[in-house]
């Protein structure tokens, strides 16, 4: 993924990490690449929150990342590990 979008000029620098309960807190949106990813999200709220002290309504901040695309009608992103390279650079578009 760092490949390529350092070829259309982006460098990524961040790395990514476990979600937490403080992101339900925290953050406004979190975004899900997929419906799996999606519900094991919603999942990790529903047993955080009998022991945090977590909004309600939190697990609504859930949303896919695709449905804010508006350059393809992908609803969830593609997997880049099943086609090598090719995959990163579809996933980058």
């Amino acid at each position: 993924m760092k490949a390529a979008s350092k070829r259309r000029g982006v460098e990524i620098t961040s790395i990514s990490r476990p979600i937490r309960p403080s992101d339900f807190r925290d953050f406004d949106i979190i975004l899900a690449m997929d419906k799996q990813n999606r519900d094991d999200i919603v999942e990790a709220f529903n047993r955080w929150r009998f022991r945090e002290t977590l909004p309600d309504d939190a697990h609504k901040k859930v949303e896919l990342m695709c449905s804010y695309c508006k350059k393809h009608d992908e609803t969830e992103v593609p997997d880049p590990y099943h086609d090598g390279t090719q995959g990163f650079e579809k996933v980058r578009c």
